[in-house]
């Protein structure tokens, strides 16, 4: 994948673009890897938003543990997501010299080790404001038994030859569903004499993503000579559980023999059909859990998520950019009306009962949500 340019520009209405910063090292603005390291803990985005840009993930994440002591040593950064996926994230600078294949076997041991770890004794997971748990642990730990893990190595400047041997070791060796991203965090610092802050530019330098991989058995029959081999192919269903990658079909199957409530049920119905009248700017996402989920989206801002198991999620933080600040404002005051339980928590949980008694009106708020923001853009 292409460099992020050596230089950032600037301009404003009366002047043209000029260059006012330049790419640096950590080393050359005196930055350590435990700066990285707090950094991505305070501020996941870092290093999940190119993810999310190169369509790793579409899931909300959230700092967990930062040094994670484990069995092989610790885990420089735990992210974990709304959808209960684990990141393991190791930083490195460009001026240390074991980046290229020490962080690289340092990944294998994580990998390895993290689902005996978890089984024993797995951390608490963060909660929302309301003190409720912004995952399900169940989801984490079947996340967790598959390897479905997404592994994260962040440096100021990743060198290129670590993406071609990060291919060898794991593409080549695993048949775990993780993903692996090489995420630039790239520094630029105002040019000699210039004003001003510093800036990072995130970026995925190279990824690896995890592909179903045919696996072949050899049976030996019989200790004479003549012995008979057999091959057998055996697919990835039998080594290794594949993460669920939910679809809109397999999605509303789910949610049918699942166990939600029929209002639930009409409720994903007809949001998905009211998804379809906006093709230019609304979109559904679908999770990657146990159970599944739909999430109805305007312009990349969720407004309603709906899960397998009938339950119904918010996220308020996102309202503004789906349907602009006094839209977003408004919105979230009809869900005040509907669910005020639920809007007092940090992340907006509904329960299945409960959602299926509120899904006529939380489908008329979101059906005049959208039709007005539409008809005035």
């Amino acid at each position: 994948m292409k460099l992020v340019s050596d230089h950032l520009f600037t301009f404003d209405s009366t002047a043209g673009p000029a260059v006012t910063h330049e790419r640096c090292s950590a080393e050359d603005i005196g930055l350590k890897e435990s700066w990285f390291r707090d950094a991505i803990f305070e501020s996941p985005e870092l290093v999940i938003g190119p993810c999310r840009a190169a369509g790793l993930t579409e899931d909300e994440w959230y700092p967990w543990r930062k040094e994670f002591q484990t069995e092989v040593g610790p885990i420089d950064v735990l992210l974990v997501s709304s959808q209960g996926r684990v990141a393991v994230v190791e930083t490195k600078l460009a001026s240390n010299p074991e980046l290229r294949r020490r962080v690289l076997a340092q990944v294998l041991d994580y990998l390895a080790h993290l689902p005996a770890e978890f089984g024993d004794s797995m951390p608490k997971v963060p909660d929302d404001e309301n003190g409720e748990p912004v995952a399900d642990v169940d989801d984490i730990r079947e996340a967790v038994s598959q390897g479905d893990v997404l592994v994260i190595i962040a440096s100021d400047e990743v060198d290129p030859r670590v993406a071609k041997l990060s291919r060898t070791l794991l593409s080549d060796h695993l048949v775990k569903q993780w993903d692996l991203a090489l995420v630039d965090l790239a520094l630029y610092r105002p040019r000699e004499g210039a004003p001003g802050k510093c800036f990072i530019v995130p970026n995925v330098r190279n990824l690896v993503q995890s592909e179903p991989r045919q696996v072949v058995r050899v049976i030996v029959q019989g200790e004479s000579p003549s012995a008979r081999v057999e091959v057998e192919r055996v697919s990835v269903d039998e080594v290794t559980p594949e993460r669920q990658r939910w679809d809109e079909k397999q999605f509303f199957e789910n949610l049918g023999a699942g166990g939600a409530p029929q209002g639930v049920r009409d409720l994903a119905t007809k949001l998905r059909e009211l998804a379809s009248r906006f093709p230019e700017s609304v979109t559904l996402a679908w999770g990657t859990g146990r159970n599944g989920s739909m999430v109805l989206k305007r312009h990349g801002g969720g407004l309603i998520e709906v899960y397998g198991s009938g339950k119904v999620r918010f996220r308020p933080s996102k309202f503004g950019r789906a349907l602009g600040e006094e839209g977003g404002r408004e919105y979230r005051n009809g869900l005040d009306q509907i669910v005020p339980g639920a809007m007092r928590m940090g992340y907006p949980r509904v329960s299945a009962s409960e959602a299926a008694t509120a899904a006529p009106a939380l489908f008329e708020l979101v059906r005049k949500a959208l039709e007005e923001v539409e008809r005035t853009s």
